[in-house]
């Protein structure tokens, strides 16, 4: 548990795409993005349970695919965040901040929240580095081992709500601070610079 938990709290895409929704969509958005990440995990523990993992990582072709698929989602979105970010800019030049600022709130449906979150994880490969090198530690060949992978993939997962509930819970508290056209304009355009480095890396790695 505790090595599981820090690496949730590690600094991450996942992290920046959570709080980006928190702090601009609201919490709802949030909570949705988390729960796309949680239903992620479920799959990567079928994946490991069938042996998909391992042939995957087994395979430095396929593993490349999958590391460049992930690494062009988070870049697609770190330039959707700065686009967006460049146009509220424009737009707060001729327009209210009212205006401005309920157009932030509706510019992104709650699935679409949900399948950032499922996406960027699911083409994440140290997601299925931790499901291949951490988790076989800590089962053993007397019980199923499918059933094992779920039941520390559930462990996983209330640990990610734990922490993500917490840091959405903490963002609610300020958000209404943070609803100014000029901070949103930052935020966004803050973590799309993040998201961008982040990808940048990926494709290097």
């Amino acid at each position: 548990m505790v090595i599981i938990l820090l690496m949730i709290i590690s600094p991450g895409a996942n992290q920046v795409l959570i709080l980006q929704s928190g702090m601009v969509l609201g919490h709802r958005a949030a909570a949705y993005n988390v729960l796309g990440v949680a239903g992620s995990m479920f799959l990567h523990a079928l994946f490991a349970g069938l042996g998909i993992s391992l042939l995957i990582m087994q395979s430095p072709g396929l593993q490349g695919v999958i590391k460049s698929l992930g690494a062009a989602y988070i870049l697609y979105l770190a330039l959707r965040s700065l686009k967006n970010a460049y146009c509220l800019y424009k737009e707060n030049q001729t327009i209210l901040p009212e205006t401005s600022i309920t157009a932030i709130a509706t510019e992104e449906t709650f699935s679409h929240s949900f399948k950032k979150g499922f996406i960027s994880n699911i083409l994440n490969v140290q997601t299925t580095f931790v499901f291949l090198s951490i988790f076989p530690q800590y089962m053993n060949k007397q019980s199923s081992l499918f059933i094992q992978s779920f039941l520390l993939t559930g462990i996983f997962i209330g640990l990610l709500f734990a922490w993500y509930a917490l840091l959405i819970f903490l963002i609610a508290l300020v958000r209404e601070r943070l609803l100014h056209p000029n901070i949103q304009i930052s935020i966004k355009a803050i973590t799309g610079l993040l998201l961008f480095g982040m990808g940048c890396k990926i494709f290097l790695r």
